[in-house]
């Protein structure tokens, strides 16, 4: 805490700035949050529920699916752990920015396995000033210093090996990582997917000739792409990991692909906004339909899908007129395309009308109304 600290009071301008909205640091504190939470004496049993219920530990403090005598005592024992975890993570989010003359550590890192970035155990990622994975032995540790990292440890130096950086219309800034692979423990990272960064450059070239609005949407807002290839599962993204797109590229076109990349900033733009304010005001019930997955939806879900699919459609939308003009070899049928924006169109018009009735009835914070108007416009504009 010294370090972040004295960090803070010393780093200036677009340096601090960037430090404090980095998807690293947003990261870090929702995570501090959930620890914090989760240790407060003075919670009750819903509080703490509804402290963890969004999260992927539901399971470990309710193994029996219920509420039991054991709850409260299984929460603090997670809480511990989490809070050390989060200690062992603050230090890499603030390499490189240690004042003149001050040295940190020396800090035991975690090198944990994370599946959620696909990372493995004894790895150790940095984003500034470079993008790159450090391997280190069980046991190292680290020192912040003036400018840079000390690294200690046994047997040998450490490996640093930069991230791919994807391709698109020049260095988009933009990481790829190793692919990821669901269990039933949750995600766990596995191997290399060859050939898929020229693939995701080609996607964003598309989708900068497409919507040049929209591609720099996705340079703003995503950092680390995290492939999955697997039937069923479709592309993600988490509040608690900012800038982190989890992509199915199993069977994917390059429009496919840039479709994706869209939908899943569309995703973190809307959960840095949650970051800041309410949108809804809901208690998690099924209300409305949605055309999308065809079921009852809570009105958070539904505000979601109606801002991210705003996307898609203008995507599709201009996408086609591209195609019809001869401009982009890299699209499927242009009927297909037509299929789905009018999909989109009716879908979008559907759910608005929706969210207007959710107004109508309170369920709105001023916030999410604002939103609201925002979407309507753009769903017009299609």
């Amino acid at each position: 805490m010294r370090a972040l600290e004295e960090t803070l009071a010393t780093v200036r301008g677009p340096r601090r700035a960037g430090l404090l909205s980095s998807p690293e640091m947003r990261a870090w504190l929702s995570a501090a949050e959930e620890a914090a939470a989760l240790a407060d004496p003075a919670a009750d049993d819903s509080e703490l529920f509804d402290a963890i219920a969004g999260g992927p530990y539901l399971a470990r403090v309710l193994p029996g699916g219920r509420l039991d005598r054991g709850f409260r005592g299984r929460t603090a024992r997670l809480a511990r752990v989490l809070r050390a975890r989060v200690f062992a993570r603050l230090p890499p989010v603030l390499a490189f920015l240690t004042p003149a003359g001050s040295r940190f550590g020396p800090f035991s890192p975690d090198l944990a396995a994370d599946g959620e970035e696909a990372r493995l155990h004894g790895e150790l990622r940095f984003w500034f000033p470079i993008r790159a994975t450090l391997r280190l032995r069980s046991g190292a540790s680290i020192e912040l210093e003036d400018g840079g990292v000390r690294v200690i440890q046994r047997g040998g130096a450490p490996r640093l090996r930069p991230l791919e950086i994807v391709d698109g219309c020049g260095r988009s800034g933009i990481a790829l990582a190793r692919r990821a692979i669901s269990t039933r423990r949750g995600l766990t990272a596995g191997a290399e997917v060859r050939g898929l960064r020229p693939l995701l450059g080609r996607a964003l070239r598309l989708l900068r000739a497409s919507w040049e609005e929209g591609f720099h949407e996705v340079l703003a807002h995503t950092r680390l792409i995290v492939p999955l290839s697997e039937r069923g599962t479709v592309s993600f993204s988490l509040p608690d990991r900012p800038g982190v797109s989890f992509i199915n590229v199993r069977g994917k076109s390059i429009l496919d692909l840039a479709d994706d990349l869209l939908h899943e900033t569309a995703h973190h733009r809307l959960h840095g906004l949650e970051e800041l304010q309410p949108l809804v005001v809901d208690d998690g019930e099924p209300r409305y339909h949605s055309p999308w997955r065809g079921s009852l939806r809570p009105l958070h879900g539904i505000l979601h899908a109606a801002y991210t699919f705003t996307y898609r459609a203008h995507l599709l939308g201009r996408a086609l007129r591209l195609a019809h003009a001869g401009r982009i070899p890299d699209l499927p049928d242009r009927s297909w395309i037509a299929r789905e924006l009018a999909f989109e169109r009716g879908a979008l018009r559907h759910s608005v009308g929706d969210l207007e009735d959710a107004g109508r009835r309170g369920l709105l914070t001023r916030a999410g109304s604002r939103l609201l108007l925002r979407i309507a416009e753009r769903v017009g504009q299609i």
